[in-house]
């Protein structure tokens, strides 16, 4: 749904901050209704304050492209992770399933009884709990990401190329059947995550032979082996725990997430006290070391992949440009791409730039906000960011037919060749008098 990059965002203080830009899709906007269901989604993942929840700092529009401005979380995805341990036949330990997942318990308890102004639960359903959307950092915090993308993929899914089919695969019963889903669906989700953690083992993965409605048919069907039975040493007590978060009854399941964090950590007290972030980070740098070289990417966060891509093949993105205040650096001048060196000079000067939209406005101070106002107000410059379309004009004749124009032409010959095959055979039939 969005390509990620890693930028700076000035803070109050003078200095830079590390931050993740997420920029939609350009598709995404067709659909009205989506747009607006991605902004309410966006609204509420604002709201959330937990140190378990990776927050989102800004909602912005750029060019007709939304854009969310969220914290950089330098480290690794728990996918990676399962993945690593998958083709090595491997498994974490459980003491780390059991802190992570207690972890990610924590968060979305908080997203689950968050309440409005008027003290009413919003009831927030996170609706795609799976390890792509866990992140490990550095120094073992433990962050989910992404609340509410799985709904706008849903409503938005047959404007799309497709929906990865691993997603179904940690869906809950309810709904794989399209029920209503509450809290207890994420439950779920993370019983799922733990059970292929302790395993080393993919659950319903394995079960769908590459077709989405067998993943699906699995995930409401199919029996669930007992984690005990197929990791030797783990204890019959963190399996129990396990298994009831993948009761398919949800009257029989955990209830909240507060309840299963709190199974966990009663656990974890009993048999690994001491356990932490320092030891989460120690265990995590452990498998990764254990990685076959290449197998893990460079930086689990950000795309397209800067470790495979050579120096002259990267393009940055126009919202990915480092947001400085002119007002601290009136020299400051955005950089071209060097594919575009042909291109024509259209910078503004520097003492009459306005602020652009990818301005992450709430890390400046409200004197720099209103000089920054005061300067747009007055100036007659355009936005000195330079759009993808102006990079790319001096390289580009201006009858050269954009993607889009591609690929409807290539529809518009597919649906009349069709046609024509079709004619052609029913004149045929007609003649020979089999019609």
């Amino acid at each position: 749904m969005a390509e990620v990059y890693l930028a700076k965002a000035p803070t109050t203080h003078g200095d830079n901050k590390l931050v993740a830009l997420k920029r939609m899709h350009a598709q995404l906007t067709e659909d009205q209704s989506a747009v607006e269901m991605l902004v309410q989604e966006a609204r509420l993942a604002m709201r959330f304050d937990h140190s378990n929840i990776a927050q989102t700092f800004e909602l912005g529009c750029h060019d007709g492209t939304y854009f969310f401005i969220m914290e950089y979380v330098d480290g690794v995805d728990l996918g990676t992770l399962a993945a690593t341990c998958e083709n090595r036949g491997a498994r974490a330990s459980p003491t780390m399933v059991a802190y992570v997942c207690a972890g990610i318990a924590r968060g979305l308890e908080h997203a689950h009884e968050l309440l409005d102004e008027n003290g009413t639960r919003l009831g927030i359903v996170h609706r795609d709990v799976s390890p792509q959307n866990v992140l490990i950092a550095r120094g073992g915090e433990v962050k989910i990401i992404d609340f509410g993308v799985a709904k706008v993929a849903a409503r938005i899914q047959q404007t799309m190329a497709g929906i990865i089919k691993g997603k179904y695969a940690y869906m809950s019963p309810e709904q794989a059947s399209a029920e209503l889903v509450d809290g207890r669906s994420d439950v779920f989700s993370l019983g799922v995550c733990m059970w292929e953690m302790v395993t080393g083992k993919p659950l319903f993965r394995a079960m769908g032979s590459g077709s989405p409605f067998a993943v699906l048919r699995a995930v409401r069907e199919d029996p669930i082996t007992k984690a005990h039975n197929l990791a030797d040493g783990l204890s019959t007590e963190l399996s129990a725990i396990i298994h009831m978060a993948l009761e398919r009854n949800k009257a029989t399941r955990y209830q909240s997430m507060g309840l299963l964090a709190a199974d966990l950590e009663g656990w974890l007290r009993t048999t690994s006290p001491g356990y932490d972030n320092a030891r989460l980070a120690e265990d995590v740098r452990k498998l990764l070391q254990a990685a076959p070289p290449g197998s893990v990417p460079q930086n689990a966060i950000a795309t397209p992949p800067l470790a495979k891509m050579g120096a002259d093949e990267y393009q940055p993105s126009q919202l990915s440009v480092v947001a400085q205040s002119p007002l601290e650096h009136p020299q400051a001048r955005p950089r071209r791409p060097q594919h575009s060196q042909t291109a024509p000079e259209t910078f503004a000067p520097a003492s009459a730039r306005q602020p652009s939209m990818m301005y992450p406005r709430a890390y400046l101070t409200p004197d720099q906000r209103a000089d920054l106002d005061m300067a747009a107000a007055h100036s007659t410059h355009p936005d000195p960011v330079i759009s993808q379309a102006q990079w790319t004009s001096a390289a580009t004749p201006p009858w050269w037919p954009t993607r889009r124009v591609v690929r409807q032409f290539l529809w518009v010959g597919a649906v009349a060749l069709v046609f024509a095959l079709g004619w052609s055979t029913i004149a045929t039939l007609v003649r020979i008098g089999l019609i």
